[in-house]
């Protein structure tokens, strides 16, 4: 008997938006749509299943923090490092992180490489 897989091969998933590209050129399909596809698309290869959907709001450092489970401190540290690159200026000095964007940081594993190794005590 053969065992099928329910999981899309990444090589399908990037081929299929490849193929999507002149539509989008043609304006059958618009850049949005193309953008949840290829999303989607990637989340089905990687765990085989859709990408969550992501309420978009701004929030504060301190959540943002909270969310990735480490200290305000810690995630302050890390901005100047430049692992956070996806700040928002709201006014003035408000900095201001999108939500999804933190929700992707963690879905594709956060920091790969952590900066400083610890040592084990």
């Amino acid at each position: 008997m053969i065992h099928l897989q329910n999981r899309l091969r990444p090589q399908t998933a990037h081929l299929t938006c490849r193929l999507l590209a002149p539509l989008l050129d043609s304006g059958l399909v618009t850049a949005g749509e193309l953008a949840i596809i290829r999303k989607n698309l990637c989340a089905l290869a990687k765990t085989g299943e859709m990408a969550p959907t992501v309420a978009p709001k701004l929030i504060r450092g301190p959540e943002a923090a909270e969310l990735l489970s480490i200290s305000y401190a810690e995630f302050r540290k890390l901005v100047a490092e430049g692992v956070f690159p996806f700040r928002r200026r709201v006014f003035g000095k408000n900095v201001r992180f999108y939500y999804p964007d933190i929700v992707d940081f963690m879905r594709t594993g956060g920091i790969e490489n952590d900066p400083k190794p610890r040592k084990n005590n």
